[in-house]
């Protein structure tokens, strides 16, 4: 799976859950953990580290919807400055959190990346 990436800001239906990460401020994974976690509701004890961000992100039922979107804005510079490798691992998380043989909470799980 790749992430889906859009030309401009999409539209959502009505009662979809929308985090949000501006890829900028999101560089490298020191500076995404916090901010996602934020976002998502991570609970206090998040680790911050990639099992970590996959377990968090397959039990969502805190956001109170069916359907959360992870819209990382700015996508080009997301995780730019990890090595290609770690950002690559980041992404795999993020693309095997979308499906739904993955998730524990039967939510739709949707990751956007807009340049």
């Amino acid at each position: 799976m790749e992430i889906h990436h859009q030309p401009e800001s999409p539209t959502f239906p009505p009662g979809t859950f929308i985090a949000e990460i501006d890829g900028s401020k999101a560089q490298t994974l020191r500076a995404f953990y916090p901010r996602i976690a934020k976002q998502l509701f991570f609970p206090d004890y998040f680790g911050k580290n990639l099992d970590a961000l996959a377990d968090c992100l397959c039990s969502l039922e805190v956001t109170g919807s069916t359907h959360v979107v992870l819209f990382i804005r700015h996508f080009d510079l997301f995780l730019s400055k990890e090595k290609p490798e770690r950002r690559q691992a980041a992404l795999s998380v993020l693309t095997d959190a979308e499906n739904e043989d993955q998730r524990l909470d039967g939510i739709t799980f949707n990751v956007v990346g807009v340049i």
